[in-house]
């Protein structure tokens, strides 16, 4: 009887493609990582300049802007945007939830990176 010394062509095909799938998994898995710790490091910087933003804002004499939109200076394909949400009364005093979000522009998309609810004394008529 022969002994065998050396692995056999199938043998090595099977070992080369079953690396062959854990190498793409394994790089499937990190270049997903990538953009995951991309898209924290990008939602990180948007509270940073949501809070100054809105640290801004308050400080004018008009107060915090409803319904309006602008460019996040230093942040090119960022922008800024208030909507109103609802209002509610606080014991006798109404409010006025508005929403500011921090949001990138690709191209046709737009990616929220950040948002936060205010409440404001509503303006009475």
């Amino acid at each position: 009887m022969r002994r065998r010394r050396a692995f056999t062509l199938l043998e090595l095909i099977v070992a080369l493609a079953l690396m062959g799938s854990l190498l793409v998994g394994s790089m499937l898995a990190f270049s997903r990582h990538r953009k995951q710790l991309s898209m924290a490091d990008k939602q990180l910087e948007a509270a940073r300049v949501a809070d100054r933003l809105v640290h801004q804002f308050t400080a004018q004499q008009g107060g915090f802007p409803i319904a309006a939109r602008g460019a996040v200076v230093g942040n090119s394909g960022w922008i800024w945007q208030t909507s109103p949400v609802g209002s509610t009364s606080l014991a006798t005093v109404p409010m006025q939830v508005v929403r500011f979000q921090i949001m990138e522009i690709d191209g046709n998309s737009t990616t929220p990176l950040v948002a936060v609810d205010l409440v404001k004394p509503a303006r009475l008529p």
